[in-house]
Order: C-alpha cells, then structure tokens, then sequence
C-alpha cells in the first residue's frame, strides 16, 4: 500500500485524509460496487492500494487517482477534492449528461458519490490516449474529425441542465480574470479594458438561440481515445448555453498552444480547419447554424482575452504571452468588423 503524501492545502481541508490509503479504504470499498460492469460485482473486501496526485491546483481543487485492489481484480476510481460547495451540483450535472449520452455512443465518467465532509467528488476513471498531442501534431486529420464528433455528441444530446450560461456570464468571467491580474500586467492595462468592452458591445444584441448542454472548459486535452471510443472529461461546468461558447474556447486554446510553441502553429491551424468542417457537417440539422461562426469568432475572442488574464498569473508564460494573447484578439475584433 502508497504511503500517505504529504501535501498540505488550507483551502482543501480534507486534502489529508483524502489522500491517506488508510482513511479512505473504508470510504472507497463501500462505493466500488456501485459502479456497472463485470468487476463492481465482484462481492468481497476492497482497499485502496495506491493514491496518486493527478493535478493540484493551489487553493481551488485537488484531482487524485485511487488503485483498489479485490478479490483478483483492480479497480480504479477518480476524485477530485473541491475547496467550494460544488460538489453536489457537479454530481447531478454529471448524472444528467451520462444518462442522456449511450455510453456506446460517448463516454463520460460515471459520477459515484459526493463525501461532503471532505468535499469530495468520485467518479469513474476512464484510462485512455490523449488526443492533443496528435492534433498538434497535425500529420492526420482524424484527431480533428475525432474532437469534433466527441463536441457534437454532447451538443446534441438532450440533457437538461438545471443552469444556463450565457455571453454575459462569459464576459463577467472574463472580466473577473482580468482584474486578477498583476497591476503592471498588459490584462490589467486600459487596451485590456478596451477590448473587454468592444466584446460587451457585441454582446447587447446576440442571436437569439436555442440553449444545449456546453461544457464551457472544452480543449483537446478534455478528450480521451479509449480504445477507438471518444471520451470526454471534466464535466465540472457543464451548462445549457450556446455551443459556439465551446467552439470558440477550443479554437482559442488552437491559437494559445501555436503561441507558446510555434513548431505546433501548422498543426494547429489544420486542426482548426478540420474541425470546423467537420463539426458543422455533424449539426447540419441543428438549430441556429446558420450564424454560427458568428458567435464562434465573439467567443473564440473573449476565450483569447480571458486567456491573456489567466497566463499573466503564471511565471512561465507572465512576461510574453498575454500581450500576444492581447493581439490576437485584437486582431479577431478588427477582422470581424
């Protein structure tokens, strides 16, 4: 059995016991078999035999894989340690988008539980290939053609959401980004300022569009092969809102990696290429195609803009990026009129 890590969070109280082997078999054991399939129903004790850090945000939110070890199988779990009251939210979100979408069709973890005294949410661990690095690659149009179906399949299908987010939200999001950032930060400057109120203009008098369940955090590294099926993560802000909110976010995140490594720019823009037409050939019949790559390119700017807030926070990128990010968007605005 992993030893305890040692990793301390004041924001996430429950960090400690969270990533104890002792302290959560009890709590793990108890919930392996809820989960579907051949080895959940495999009766017997369960204990967790490893505990990995996934991915450790400061402040806000811990992402933790567990290895439990049955009666001759394995099985692994996903949970992600919350410093807010989410969770509960999060679960039902969750439940609602897994029971819409076959699971032959798309997968998405399956939500378990909600520990509220650790703030802990459990779900399903989907093991699978990244599809970023070959997109970024771009010696193939099928990660493209790949993310593009896994984007449409959530946007088809008939989850109905309990909150909506719309481009006000998107703006207000953006704004708040911004005024995080350091005081002598191009995000923090009045061009900044200016362009988050170019964007707030457009915004007065959006199209008026039916709402489908978005995912509003939507980039390559969401998307999983796992085994020749698509696999979305992350469902954590899931809402009834636009779908250009996730095209413009992803097309965003296209221009953000060409930024920070420019040997990715060529494949980056063919992905972009290829994803568009192949996500809009799959909503051909939907609702509101007709406008947009209109609404596409107002959240594909914000996305840029709010990007610019969020990289001037981080040493690696402070000094260059969010100006960059800055004249792309900049340049989006002027293209778009």
């Amino acid at each position: 059995m992993t030893g305890t890590i040692l990793l301390s969070d004041p924001a996430l109280p429950g960090l400690a016991e969270a990533l104890s082997p002792e302290a959560m078999t009890s709590r793990l054991a108890r919930l392996t078999p809820l989960l579907d399939g051949e080895e959940s129903a495999v009766s017997g004790p369960w204990q967790v035999a490893e505990v990995e850090i996934l991915k450790h945000t400061p402040g806000r939110r811990c992402a933790i894989g567990y290895t439990l070890d049955g009666p001759g199988v394995k099985r692994r779990l996903f949970g992600k340690l919350l410093s807010g009251e989410r969770g509960p939210g999060i679960l039902e979100t969750m439940g609602r988008i897994v029971a819409a979408i076959p699971r032959k069709v798309l997968l998405v973890p399956r939500p378990i539980d909600y520990l509220p005294d650790l703030r802990l949410l459990v779900t399903e661990y989907l093991d699978g290939i990244p599809l970023a690095p070959s997109l970024y690659e771009g010696t193939s149009e099928a990660p493209a053609r790949h993310i593009a179906a896994v984007l449409a399949t959530l946007h088809g299908c008939e989850a109905r959401l309990i909150r909506c987010w719309g481009a006000q939200d998107e703006l207000a999001n953006t704004g708040d980004w911004l005024a995080r950032s350091p005081l002598n930060a191009p995000p923090s400057s009045g061009r900044a300022e200016g362009l988050l109120e170019m964007l707030s203009r457009r915004a007065l008098l959006p199209p008026d569009i039916s709402e489908n369940p978005v995912h509003r955090d939507f980039y390559a590294e969401q998307v999983l092969d796992c085994g020749g099926q698509g696999a979305l993560l992350d469902l954590d802000d899931a809402r009834l809102g636009d779908p250009a909110l996730d095209i413009g976010n992803f097309l965003a995140h296209l221009k953000l990696r060409s930024l920070q490594f420019a040997g990715l720019a060529r494949g980056c823009e063919r992905g972009r290429l290829v994803f568009l037409e192949d996500y809009e050939q799959r909503r051909a019949g939907a609702a509101d195609m007709e406008t947009l790559r209109q609404r596409v390119a107002f959240y594909e700017a914000t996305s840029l803009l709010r990007l610019a807030g969020v990289y001037s926070r981080r040493d690696r990128w402070a000094d260059r990026l969010p100006k960059m990010l800055l004249d792309s968007c900049e340049a989006m605005l002027d293209a778009d009129g």
